[in-house]
């Protein structure tokens, strides 16, 4: 019984000595060596890392459906800023636009000999046929005053009619009671543009009724007291016979009414009359159409050895008189 006891006491104290070795060993090699815990650490570890390999894709379901609104959070955010980054490539591309356009405004201004304050459209007024009018940020501060007349690229696109400090009401050459005195393209024969139309038809209107209008001729305006001279108008688009007289005829605008925005009104005109040099280039015809097939002579223009339609000879005054005639320098 003794000898028993003896034994067991023996055993306990080799394997406390053993435990006590084999942690100090594991301490002091734990760099080195993974010792005994590391054996275990490896076991445990290897069937650990599979468990989580399996059950995270099931707990990232579960805390998405008991925390939804982080995730939701994080995709409003990425929205955020992808709106952010479209109205950044927007406004980019909208400062381009007007950047161009003002350009392009400055450049007939100098063909003109214009002295124009840029200013955009902010309100558009009763467009039902009665009323075509719209509203600018500019006003009398700005120098401008009624009965100027405003442009954009283009060229005409009305009149002003009234004025604050800081806007001004503008109708358009659509407008029923717009009528604005115009000429035809190398030529001094005078008339009137017309609206009440519509938008894309005006109406021209030849003083003298012994002159003749032709599809293709151009207009700008021929100046006054109250108008510039020498501004595009538009081109002849169809010729309405009178009495065998074809001196009234339908005007396409070079303005697209239905999309101004960045226009000019002019408070300073040139010295001499601009003449024509503010109209566009024509477009080069085809080949097959570089000829005239009819025998005609180009728009605005006579036969080669005979006087232009309405002009007499030189030294010699027109039947009737004719209109009076603008002065051009173009």
């Amino acid at each position: 019984m003794g000898r028993d006891t003896r034994r067991s006491r023996l055993v306990i104290a080799a394997l406390l000595v053993l435990a006590f070795t084999l942690i100090t060993l594991d301490y002091r090699t734990s760099d080195s060596a993974p010792g005994a815990r590391g054996v275990v650490h490896s076991v445990v570890g290897g069937v650990e890392n599979a468990v989580t390999t399996v059950t995270r894709p099931v707990g990232r379901t579960v805390s998405s459906l008991t925390h939804p609104n982080r995730y939701h959070d994080r995709a409003d955010r990425l929205a955020e800023e992808n709106a952010q980054l479209r109205r950044q490539i927007s406004d980019d591309a909208e400062i381009d636009r007007l950047a161009g356009e003002l350009s392009d405004l400055r450049l007939l201004a100098d063909k003109g000999q214009y002295t124009i304050v840029p200013a955009r459209v902010i309100a558009v007024g009763d467009v039902t046929g009665m009323d075509w009018t719209v509203t600018i940020n500019a006003g009398r501060r700005d120098g401008l005053a009624v009965d100027k007349v405003v442009v954009n690229t283009a060229g005409l696109v009305g009149t002003v009619t009234s004025v604050t400090d800081s806007t001004a009401v503008v109708k358009l050459i659509c407008d029923p009671s717009s009528r604005i005195g115009a000429r035809l393209e190398q030529t001094k024969l005078l008339g009137a543009v017309a609206g009440g139309q519509g938008p894309s038809t005006l109406t021209f209107t030849l003083y003298d009724a012994s002159y003749q209008v032709q599809k293709g001729d151009r207009l700008v305006t021929f100046g006054s007291l109250d108008y510039v001279a020498g501004v595009p108008i538009g081109e002849v688009t169809e010729v309405v016979d009178v009495g065998g007289l074809s001196r009234t005829a339908e005007v396409r605008p070079f303005v697209s009414i239905g999309t101004l925005d960045l226009v000019g009104v002019i408070v300073g005109g040139p010295a001499t009359d601009p003449g024509d040099r503010v109209l566009p280039p024509r477009a080069v015809p085809d080949s097959g159409a570089a000829g005239s097939t009819d025998g005609q002579a180009p728009s605005g223009q006579a036969p080669a050895g005979q006087a232009q339609s309405g002009e007499a000879p030189a030294g010699q005054v027109p039947a009737g008189g004719g209109a009076p005639a603008a002065q051009g320098a173009g």
